[in-house]
Parts: C-alpha cells; sequence; structure tokens
C-alpha cells in the first residue's frame, strides 16, 4: 500500500514499468512471429499469453485501481494515466489472443461466425458495426473461411486503433465465381488520398502488413480506397476454387 508515502509510489510506478515494459516487449515479438507460425503454434502461444502476460497485467490493473483510491490529489491524474494506458494494453492483448487463436469453422459456419465477431466489436467499442452478405449457402474451405475470418478481426482492430471512426460495415458476397470482401469505415482514412492495389500499397509501402499477408496467402486481390478525414474502404477479393465448393 501507498500511504501516501511518495517514495513508494516512485518505487511503485518503477516495478509497474518495468513489468509492462517487459510484457508488451513480449506482445511486440508475438506480433513479429504470429504469420510465420502454423495453427498449433499461435494456438499454443495464445494460451501461454493469455495465462501468463495478461493475467498478470489484470492483476496490475486490480492493483492500480486501488491505489488511486489512496493517493493524493495531485498525484491521481499521473495514476489514472498509466490506469487507462493498462487497460488499453490489456484490450490490445485480448485481441491478440483472439486472433492468435485458430478458428477452425466447419462448412458454413463462417457467415454465422462474422455476425458474431462484428457484433461483439460493436458492442465492446461503441462504434456502430454492421454486417452483411449477400449470398446465401457460402460453403468455402476450413482454410479460406479462417483467412477471411482473420482478416475481418485484423481490419476490426485497426479500425478500433487507427480511425476514430464512428460507423464500420463489414460486408461478404460470391458473384461469378468470386469472393469478395468489404470493410469500410467513416474515420480518419488512410495516408494517401485514391485507391492502391495490392501492388501499388508494396511499392509504397503503405497498408496494414498482416492483411496484405494473409490476402497473398489466399493468392487474392486487395484494394484500398481511401479519402483523409472522411474514412477507407477495404476490397478482398479471390476467385471461389473447385475445392472449395
Amino acid at each position: 500500500m501507498l500511504h501516501g508515502s511518495r517514495e513508494t509510489e516512485v518505487h511503485f510506478i518503477q516495478r509497474f514499468t518495468r513489468a509492462v515494459s517487459h510484457s508488451i516487449y513480449n506482445v511486440y515479438l508475438w506480433r513479429r512471429i504470429r504469420s510465420k507460425v502454423g495453427a498449433m503454434e499461435r494456438a499454443r502461444i495464445a494460451r501461454d499469453l493469455h495465462d501468463g502476460v495478461l493475467q498478470s497485467l489484470v492483476g496490475l490493473e486490480l492493483q492500480i485501481g486501488h491505489h488511486q483510491e489512496l493517493m493524493s490529489g495531485q498525484d491521481r491524474p499521473t495514476m489514472r494515466e498509466i490506469y487507462v494506458f493498462l487497460q488499453n494494453e490489456i484490450r490490445n492483448l485480448r485481441e491478440l489472443v483472439t486472433r492468435l487463436r485458430s478458428v477452425d469453422l466447419r462448412p458454413g459456419e463462417m457467415v454465422p461466425f462474422l455476425v458474431d465477431v462484428v457484433e461483439r466489436f460493436g458492442l465492446d467499442t461503441g462504434i456502430a458495426s454492421r454486417f452483411v452478405c449477400d449470398s446465401e449457402d457460402i460453403i468455402l474451405r476450413p482454410r479460406v473461411s479462417s483467412e477471411i475470418t482473420a482478416i475481418v478481426q485484423e481490419a476490426l482492430a485497426n479500425v478500433r486503433k487507427h480511425s476514430g471512426a464512428r460507423n464500420v460495415l463489414v460486408r461478404f458476397a460470391c458473384s461469378a465465381g468470386v469472393w469478395t470482401l468489404f470493410i469500410e469505415d467513416d474515420g480518419c482514412g488512410f495516408d494517401f488520398d485514391g485507391k492502391l492495389s495490392l501492388t501499388d500499397l508494396d511499392e509504397t509501402r503503405k497498408g496494414p502488413v498482416i492483411i496484405k499477408e494473409r490476402v497473398r496467402l489466399l493468392k487474392g486481390e486487395l484494394v484500398i480506397e481511401s479519402t483523409p478525414g472522411a474514412g477507407s474502404r477495404l476490397i478482398i477479393s479471390a476467385p471461389i476454387r473447385p475445392c472449395d465448393t
């Protein structure tokens, strides 16, 4: 307990900073490797993060929440900033754990799963979120369904962290032997004005790296339309191959 001791408060903040810095560095490393390891290894990493780092951060969150009540008035704003920072990192880590876990979808389960993902995103963030499917009886290979789901989760995480959007729409459609995924929001947009293909994005080093990697795994196409200050739209598409049906 702090008991109003300035020296004790400083020691506590130092311990907190060391603990969180170590945890965040571990999360950074997992972000770097998550697209390069297999599903079983990703699942193991997700369990380790959830049972280890995440639980430790949640414990720190509870301690800091308690210490806020014990601190003097002039020190509370600083502790409040630390508390909010920690809450954001916990939210980021939970999103990472969710994306690391392998989603094993059976034929026909992708659309209901995406409905749930988008609905939960709206409830968690307060961003008005909607999912629309323009096709019926969509049956894709489990690997394709899992990659599409991972792209949606990654895109929504980016919307929450970077866009400042108030509305987001996720739409999925199949037509003329091609499936297409649209993800659009009314946030700040990307750092360019116009439309860039996957090749353009690579040449200019723009666009979300993880999503670009997943589109390549699907042998698909990616187009990003951006209007700075008015929002963006991601369009991902790929042929429905014979073994998808």
